[in-house]
C-alpha cells in the first residue's frame, strides 16, 4: 500500500467515524484485532498519553446532557443515562482513531512517512505550494514533538527549546514509490464508503 494512500485512508475514516452509529463503530472494534493486532501496543500508547481527553469526554457528556439519572440513588448528583451513552460513544471514535493513526501512519516509520507526506503535498505543486519544503518543515515538527513526548519536561522547558536549534535529522531522504492500480481502487472504494456513510 502507498504510503499517500496510508494517510489518505486515515483522513478518510477520521471524516467517516462521527457518522457511525455506536453499534456501527462497535462492529468496527470488533474487526480491529484482526486488522491491526499487531499495532495494541503503539495504540496503547496513544492511549495513554490522551487518558485525560478520554477522562473529559466520558464526565463532560455524562453530566452535561439531560436525561434520566443513570443511578438513582445518587440523585442529582447521578450521571444522566443520555449522557454516558453518548460519552461512550464518543470515547469509542477515539479510541478507533487512535487505533487507526498507529496502525496506518505511525507504524510506516519516518521515511515511508515522509514520502507518504511528500507525495500528497505534490498533490498541490501545480498552485505553487512549497512541497519540499512543506515536507521538511512537517517532518521536522513531527520529530521534534516525539522527541518532547519521550521525556517528562516542564512547561517552562519545553517552551525554551522551541527558541533552540533543532537538534537531530535537519533533512529527509524521499524515497519514490509508484502509485499503482491497486491504489487507486482502493482509494475509490474508500471515498465510496464515505459517501455511502455521510449519505445514510
Amino acid at each position: 500500500m502507498h504510503p499517500s494512500l496510508r494517510i489518505a485512508l486515515y483522513v478518510l475514516s477520521a471524516l467517516a467515524l462521527p457518522g457511525l452509529s455506536f453499534l456501527g463503530l462497535a462492529l468496527i472494534a470488533a474487526l480491529f484485532p484482526v486488522l491491526f493486532h499487531s499495532h495494541w501496543a503503539g495504540a496503547w500508547r496513544l492511549i495513554r498519553r490522551t487518558r485525560w481527553l478520554f477522562l473529559l469526554l466520558g464526565v463532560g457528556y455524562a453530566y452535561s446532557l439531560p436525561g434520566p439519572a443513570a443511578i438513582s440513588q445518587l440523585a442529582d448528583w447521578s450521571p444522566s443515562l443520555p449522557g454516558l451513552w453518548l460519552g461512550g460513544t464518543q470515547m469509542l471514535r477515539l479510541f478507533l482513531l487512535l487505533w487507526l493513526l498507529d496502525g496506518l501512519v505511525i507504524s510506516m516509520g519516518e521515511a515511508r512517512l515522509m514520502t507518504g507526506l511528500h507525495g500528497l503535498f505534490s498533490l498541490a505543486r501545480g498552485v505553487g505550494f512549497p512541497v519540499e519544503r512543506s515536507t521538511v518543515r512537517l517532518g521536522l515538527t513531527l520529530q521534534t514533538m516525539e522527541g518532547n513526548l519521550g521525556r517528562r519536561r516542564s512547561l517552562r522547558v519545553a517552551l525554551a527549546s522551541l527558541n533552540e536549534p533543532a537538534s537531530g535529522t535537519d533533512h529527509f531522504a524521499i524515497r519514490p514509490m509508484p502509485w499503482r492500480a491497486q491504489d487507486s481502487i482502493m482509494l475509490l472504494v474508500a471515498l465510496a464508503v464515505l459517501v455511502g456513510i455521510w449519505r445514510a
